[in-house]
């Protein structure tokens, strides 16, 4: 396979395009037959070969890159996702493993039982978690010692209250985004019910994942899925996640989403967060076949390829008309220091997450072994711009957030037909048949593509490298937060 990679370029993604900060032109990044699959974070982009995983970007706080050995003994791997913290994978084995940097790979060993729900709180200022796990009481050990909640470890069993006491060496670690917890360990799974998973999928407050039963997790534990109350479960084909939100894709086509909605991400036509997987009523009738989900907005595509879009579109990453003279990291004091609250941890309150202009990093130009500098969220959440530039026209559409048919007007009907899309931050990138890539939305890296660094709120086709157009087929794409990559079969050599 041959990587094409643009976009953020600071922490050198891209190894021999070192010099240069956006990278506004597809540009080739890697040629691998082993390639499986391919993640992008604002902070670091990752390939996942079969035996074999690679960061470029920001590693140990400097631009470098860094060769990860396969999860111990557990085959090849065959799908990664990845946040700016951890990366989360699954082997040929139907082994699901998380990798965090400084502390290795940790197997996720997942529930078969529904744990208990606590009610969540009614502040919808903060983003909500999938479900909220309630934390288990101090037990005892065989001397009567409390033992620490991080060694404990919830297997594969029927009985959800059985656990299993680790020894020192194979301790497990309590992965929290948000309120949710994955509980990760070393040890060997049960192997009397073994659950095989296929996907993975992870954003700042969830991690996600899909077994080949049909059974979706929000990992460790299962996700029941009822069309009506009383009805079996519905098996789920699809999961994906965004900064605060979920969604899965069922058999049946249907989406469901919950988690953080304020800005119609959810496409439940209200701006209101969601505590468990909610029907889109809006699709319901007919039969999607591919889900997306982006920093704040979603997309997914039907079985006639047409495109549907909701959520955010301050930047015109749902391609309907925004104001782009209004600058998109245009946000309110307000705003700035609840998203620098709501995007970090405690302990790490620092580090940026990436998402808007006051959480970016920048390293020294010419000064390349020099570490990150970081800029104060808090300070620079007290600076806006002008009250004038922030104001929105009703011409504009903010947000949307109920579905919407999105048109590519192609020179014929196979260009208008969605085979993938992806949505990163703030934009979204479509490929349509006959290898024609499409993007638009916020483009200050170069994301999109297009050869500059102008924001689009209308779909503009992507220039692409000769090399592609020589034959070779481009499979699909990936999106994440401030670059997009091509996956891309090439051309067979003929004799």
């Amino acid at each position: 396979m041959d990587i094409y990679y643009c976009g953020f370029n600071g922490f050198r993604q891209v190894p021999i395009a070192g010099n240069s900060d956006t990278l506004t032109c597809l540009t080739l990044h890697t040629k691998s037959a082993k390639v499986v699959d391919v993640a992008v974070c604002w902070n670091y982009l990752v390939v996942a070969e079969k035996d074999r995983i690679t960061k470029y970007g920001l590693v140990n706080s400097k631009p470098g890159l860094q060769r990860l050995d396969p999860p111990p003994g557990s085959g090849d791997l065959i799908q990664l996702s990845a946040t700016p913290r951890h990366l989360l994978s699954v082997t040929s084995t139907g082994e699901c493993w998380t990798h965090e940097e400084g502390k290795g790979w940790r197997r996720v060993l997942v529930e078969t039982e529904l744990p208990e729900v606590v009610t969540p709180s009614d502040d919808t200022t903060t983003t909500a978690s999938t479900l909220l796990l309630e934390e288990p009481p101090a037990e005892e050990s065989s001397d009567g010692t409390a033992l620490e909640r991080d060694q404990l470890i919830i297997v594969n069993n029927q009985d959800t209250n059985t656990k299993t006491d680790l020894c020192p060496k194979e301790k497990p670690t309590t992965l929290h985004h948000g309120s949710t917890a994955s509980t990760v360990s070393n040890s060997p799974d049960n192997e009397e019910n073994p659950v095989f998973m296929v996907k993975t999928a992870c954003g700042d407050y969830h991690n996600l994942g899909l077994d080949a039963q049909g059974q979706a997790f929000s990992l460790p534990s299962p996700l029941h899925i009822h069309g009506f109350p009383g009805s079996p479960a519905l098996k789920v084909t699809d999961v994906a996640c965004g900064k605060e939100h979920c969604m899965v894709l069922t058999e049946t086509g249907q989406v469901y989403s919950w988690g953080g909605g304020t800005r119609g991400q959810l496409g439940h036509g209200i701006l209101a967060s969601e505590y468990k997987p909610k029907l889109i009523m809006a699709l319901d009738g007919m039969r999607i076949r591919k889900i997306a989900a982006g920093g704040w907005h979603s997309a997914v595509i039907s079985e006639f390829n047409d495109l549907y879009m909701f959520g955010w579109n301050e930047s015109g990453q749902l391609a309907l008309p925004t104001n782009l003279a209004r600058p998109a990291e245009c946000f309110s004091a307000v705003e700035k220091l609840l998203m620098a609250c709501c995007t970090m941890q405690a302990e790490d309150a620092a580090l940026p997450r990436g998402d808007t202009e006051d959480t970016e990093v920048y390293r020294k130009h010419g000064d390349e072994d020099s570490e990150c500098q970081i800029i104060d969220p808090d300070k620079e959440g007290l600076s806006c711009y002008s009250p004038a530039a922030c104001e929105n026209s009703n011409e504009y559409i903010m947000v949307q957030p109920v579905p919407l048919l999105i048109t590519i007007s192609g020179k014929n009907n196979s260009e208008a037909s969605v085979l993938d899309v992806g949505c990163g931050s703030r934009h979204t990138v479509c490929l349509t048949e006959g290898n024609q890539v499409w993007s638009f939305g916020w483009n200050k890296h170069g994301q999109l593509g297009l050869g500059d660094n102008k924001s689009r709120d209308h779909i503009a086709k992507v220039p692409l490298p000769k090399s592609i157009n020589r034959g070779s087929e481009i499979e699909s794409l990936r999106c994440g937060d401030w670059g997009t990559v091509l996956i891309v079969q090439p051309a067979k050599k003929t004799k």
